[in-house]
């Protein structure tokens, strides 16, 4: 199952990511000539608040496959045995990442607001926390659940 996820993080870096990241590159190229070179010629409107929209999804995927591949920042105070510092772990990145997503899916009912240019609500950019979230919180408890059939 380890393995597993960590080709679908390969997967998400190789196929999700990559793409992603070029094409933002790409539509902010654009938006910039339109905007200084053709004097907004295009009247490309839509492309800034795409592209944080994407970076939001995008962060908030990430945030599985940094975890999956064991390549966040990690600061060890205490020396601890490798299973209680991973435990602890899990509990501290399981408990905040629970409770972001509980505060997002509690004040998504409050959300009203659209974006300007797109016309789409509010809400896109704040679905990706409770996916990504959802998503690592799955893989945490997967992996005590799979250790447990053992």
């Amino acid at each position: 199952m380890t393995q597993r996820l960590r080709q679908a993080s390969r997967f998400l870096r190789s196929f999700l990511f990559v793409p992603a990241i070029l094409l933002i590159i790409g539509l902010l190229t654009v938006n910039i000539i339109d905007r200084f070179v053709l004097d907004g010629a295009f009247g490309i409107v839509w492309i800034e608040e795409f592209c944080i929209i994407v970076m939001i999804w995008l962060i908030f995927l990430s945030v599985f496959a940094v975890d999956e591949d064991d390549l966040h920042i990690k600061v060890q105070v205490v020396p601890l045995r490798p299973w209680l510092s991973e435990l602890i772990e899990d509990l501290a990145v399981g408990g905040f990442v629970l409770f972001l997503v509980w505060s997002t899916w509690s004040i998504l009912p409050k959300l009203f607001s659209k974006y300007a240019a797109l016309g789409w609500s509010i809400k896109v950019g704040y679905y990706a926390i409770i996916v990504g979230g959802l998503l690592l919180l799955a893989t945490k408890i997967g992996k005590y659940f799979l250790r447990m059939l053992r």
